[in-house]
């Protein structure tokens, strides 16, 4: 729940993971070898533009379903004297939100928190003397509203399908969708009256509760929500039922232990000036190059609790917004994005001893798996969005930004994570034959030329280069492609190893895997030729994957990422259309505290405050967008401690003003032989 916290109107916005239009994907598109083969004959004749033509013929223009807001509950107070003494705070240590306030005499504390132990909304009101507040109930979603003695409960069900282009919203009677129930139910604490009608619950006292549950009835991607979806309404009513036995203390109490047990593993200080500002002003002074440690430690910390709320209750990762998304269309579906942004959420969850938050995300790849490919080849592939119902089709009308075959490749890369972190030997165990799948469709997919294997057809996600006077971006082995297959049987090898299979096979595919070119000016080549850019300041640091999030670029490389890096900040790295981006200022940071860089990482992290964020320390994507948020955690992690390459090192980005202070808790990687 999004807690505004506003003295007289208050509302609070309410997401639920689940809450997605559609239902079971049945894209069943093939792509035939011999478009393959044309796009690669125009490729190997050096056509670009006709490869890109060729590629574009493919798109049919659809996208993935969407996620979207259940709406808002209205708190309204109600009264006309003067507000004063108005204080609002989000408590980190235990997840709680308070808003107080002076009303004319009286003094009113307004306290909410999603229960980790309860799975509720818990919302108290509490005022010296007695006032009068109404509720009301704002589903976005198609419902009807029931409201009977302290309670009002919501009974709906999510589009059939939901164009954000065209802003068509579908509710077809034909076709199921996710259903969902909700409850709020009013707790009287203190001399309370409570009353009904129309579509309201007017409360008069001086201290009640609320309680909201809400459930769907979403019973896997594979299965139809309506009629072989989840029972949902005896559960929602159970959950309500099962809070209401205890008081408000207790539901806190119970809360905190729960969230407490995974806030409390890591802790980070930095010594610093404590200024005694509110948040959004210190970002905006941070921001103009005043330190302010504790903010950095402010934003960690913040990313933290992101991470538990987001992956704490519940089975489904984080999407571009996490579980804050606002609207019913919202920009970019509010989707699952594979070419950065979904990995990014979850670059330092490990690293924050948190594996149990990976769970959601390792249980998205295993899904994907299930789904195969549409090129007939042998294995599983997903392009670069998915969504609820693990749709791993072409889901875009340009190739830069759809046709990218390696999304597979990449999520692979956390099952490694989640591995050297936690030594799961059984989750290794189980996870291997997902890698195998992903091995399969890249082997049968990549091209073999005098003994060297590229991917062909292949982009650089999100990128173009001018060819002929025309925007293009279908080549033979983009440079962050070829890292990632690179960098993926790097990985599956040594699993393999620790397992006691056979990585012969897979070693020989390793050796002939196209390595990464340093072009004449020092710079990694993003394509394979030395192409003119369309951005030369292009948000995506895509050519940038082998050296981070991977670690296939070893020293050798270090100068030409520096070069490279360096190019995009000096050309306005991440600003583009869409304004500064929050993701590509924290892949820059990562980057640069990999370099052993700290000036840089301190540089990156003001850039992320002036420009990137919102001044609630959300991430900024010409809208809020969550990815930022734990991208720049993970280069701070990356500035205090690395364990890539099966050595640790502590402090390699230390920035200067960050001269004293302790992180304890983090978790590093650790990398053996065998079992």
């Amino acid at each position: 729940a999004m807690f505004f916290g506003r003295p007289i109107n208050d509302t609070i916005q309410i997401n639920e993971e689940t809450l997605w239009s559609g239902s079971p994907n049945n894209d069943n598109r093939r792509f035939s070898k011999d478009f393959l083969n044309n796009v690669r004959s125009h490729i190997k004749n050096l056509d670009y533009d006709k490869a890109e033509e060729e590629v574009k013929s493919i798109f049919n223009g659809e996208q993935t379903e969407v996620y979207h807001t259940y709406g808002n509950i209205d708190i309204n107070v109600k009264s006309n004297d003067k507000i004063t003494n108005y204080y609002r705070e989000l408590n980190l240590e235990n997840a709680v939100a308070t808003s107080s306030y002076n009303l004319g005499d009286n003094f009113i504390e307004k306290t909410s928190f999603i229960s980790f132990e309860d799975d509720v909304l818990v919302y108290k009101i509490k005022a010296k003397t007695a006032i009068t507040v109404e509720i009301i109930s704002k589903c976005a979603l198609k419902s009807n509203l029931t409201i009977y003695n302290e309670s009002f409960s919501v009974l709906g069900r999510c589009p059939t399908h939901l164009s954000v282009n065209d802003k068509v919203i579908e509710y077809s009677e034909d076709k199921e969708s996710i259903p969902f129930y909700s409850i709020l139910k009013v707790i009287p604490i203190s001399n309370v009256k409570i009353d009904s009608e129309d579509n309201l619950l007017t409360v008069s006292g001086c201290e009640f509760m609320l309680l909201f549950s809400l459930k769907t009835g979403f019973n896997g991607f594979d299965k139809q929500p309506i009629s072989q979806g989840k029972e949902y309404v005896k559960s929602c009513n159970t959950t309500i039922e099962s809070a209401s036995k205890y008081g408000y203390s207790q539901l806190l109490s119970r809360h905190e232990q729960k969230y407490q047990n995974y806030f409390n593993r890591v802790s980070f200080t930095l010594e610093g000036e404590d200024f005694n500002e509110p948040t959004d002003e210190r970002i905006l002074k941070a921001g103009d190059g005043r330190a302010d440690n504790k903010l950095v430690t402010l934003l960690f910390d913040y990313s933290r609790y992101l991470a538990i709320c987001s992956n704490g209750i519940g089975n489904e990762p984080s999407n571009l917004q996490g579980i804050w998304c606002n609207e019913m269309l919202p920009m970019w579906r509010s989707n699952y994005t594979l070419n950065i942004n979904l990995e990014m959420n979850y670059w330092a969850i490990e690293a924050f001893d948190l594996p149990e938050m990976h769970k959601p995300l390792l249980n998205m790849i295993k899904d994907l798996s299930k789904k195969g490919n549409h090129f007939g080849l042998k294995g599983w592939s997903v392009f670069h969005n998915t969504d609820i119902w693990r749709d791993n089709n072409l889901k875009s009308v340009i190739p830069q930004c759809g046709y990218w075959v390696t999304g597979s490749l990449w999520l692979c890369r956390h099952i490694w994570e989640h591995y050297v972190h936690t030594l799961d030997i059984d989750f290794l165990k189980e996870y291997y034959k997902v890698m195998q799948g992903a091995a399969d469709f890249i082997i049968d997919y990549m091209v073999e030329n005098n003994g060297v294997l590229t991917i062909c057809p292949s982009t650089s996600p999100e990128n173009s280069f001018w060819f002929n006077d025309k925007v293009c971006s279908v080549v033979d082995g983009a440079s962050m492609e070829q890292q990632i297959a690179l960098d993926f049987f790097d990985k599956i090898i040594k699993i393999a190893d620790i397992l006691g299979k056979n990585a012969n096979f897979y070693k020989e595919v390793y050796s002939k895997i196209k390595r990464t070119i340093i072009g004449d000016d020092g710079r990694i080549l993003e394509w394979n030729e030395d192409f003119t850019e369309t951005e030369k300041g292009h948000r995506h640091l895509s050519h940038l994957y082998g050296f981070y999030p991977a670690n296939v670029l070893g020293e050798e490389y270090k100068t030409a990422v520096s070069k490279t890096l360096n190019m995009r900040i000096e050309n306005g790295e991440g600003d583009h259309s869409c304004g500064l981006i929050g993701w590509s200022c924290a892949w820059a940071t990562n980057i640069y505290a990999r370099l052993n860089d700290g000036e840089n990482v301190i540089k990156q992290i003001r850039k992320f405050f002036k420009t990137s964020t919102y001044p609630n320390l959300l991430s900024k994507c010409l809208i809020f967008q969550i990815d930022g948020n734990f991208g720049m955690a993970a280069g701070i992690v990356e500035a205090l401690v690395q364990s890539h390459n099966g050595k640790v090192v502590t402090l390699p980005a230390l920035p200067e003003e960050w001269k004293h202070g302790e992180i304890k808790g983090l978790k590093v990687a650790l990398e053996l032989n065998e079992a």
